[in-house]
């Protein structure tokens, strides 16, 4: 299996000196975690939800809006890149191997596509033989609605994972994205006066901004029906129940990954 036959195509593209603002907005617009910066059609970067947190919650970006950073000045420079006939394999251990997500598809120098862990959802929904439980992460990392957004930041950064099962009194009750927390602190950015940015942001709550209730998968799925629906509906991550409805794990885009660089 090559490149070409799961990235996405055509791209969505932005030049590195549109403001940050403008890429968020077409981020939430097109349900998209990524954008591929571009200077005179040459790829310049990728800005992620990731360089997003990363940015909006540090203390001396607080002063500073979407509206007046430029993508260049928060994407990754210069993204490892595939071509289209490149397998499918390959990419998988590419992201894996750099801890990345998503790899710009070039064909003689010319954007052609993208490929993502996402994409590998497409390869695993062929995998009728495997059950969500095979593959999970077990015992995910849990927050609770009291918590503080900056603490799921930092979580989410550090342990460097996609997404926050949310618990209160032991019972699964929304989860936290990178997402969520990107587009959560860009709206605060924009709306609310500086001299009120450090307090608010800092005092932001898990509860404010996670989803609820989350959409999950139970370890007796099976994977093909959990891939179809993350990739339908653009989940980076499943939270996962055992039969007794208990949190278990999580399921994410990664696995999915992981899976498809074993049997590819």
């Amino acid at each position: 299996m090559r490149v070409s036959q799961i990235m996405s195509s055509p791209v969505i593209a932005l030049d590195k000196d549109r403001s940050l603002a403008d890429a968020i907005d077409c981020m939430r617009r097109k349900q998209i975690s990524r954008i591929v910066a571009v200077d005179n059609d040459r790829v310049a970067g990728i800005l992620t939800e990731k360089d997003i947190v990363r940015e909006l919650g540090s203390l001396h970006a607080y002063r500073l809006p979407p509206s007046r950073l430029h993508i260049s000045s928060v994407m990754t420079s210069d993204p490892i890149s595939v071509a289209p006939e490149v397998t499918a394999k390959r990419a998988a251990e590419l992201m894996l191997d750099h801890d990345i997500s998503g790899l710009p598809v070039l064909e003689g120098g010319k954007l052609v596509g993208i490929v993502t862990k996402m994409d590998f959802a497409k390869v695993c929904m062929d995998y009728d033989d495997v059950y969500v439980g095979q593959v999970m992460q077990a015992s995910p990392i849990t927050v609770s609605p009291g918590d503080r957004v900056i603490h799921a930041r930092k979580l989410l950064l550090e342990e460097e994972i996609l997404a926050l099962p949310v618990v209160e009194n032991r019972v699964l009750i929304g989860i936290v994205t990178t997402r969520d927390v990107a587009m959560k602190l860009a709206a605060f950015q924009e709306v609310v006066p500086d001299k009120y940015k450090s307090e608010r942001i800092r005092n932001l709550l898990v509860g404010d901004i996670m989803t609820q209730p989350p959409t999950t998968a139970r370890t007796d799925t099976k994977l093909p029906e959990s891939a179809k629906l993350m990739l339908e509906k653009r989940f980076s991550a499943l939270p996962v129940l055992n039969l007794d409805g208990e949190l278990v794990g999580l399921l994410t885009k990664t696995e999915l990954t992981e899976l498809a660089r074993e049997r590819l």
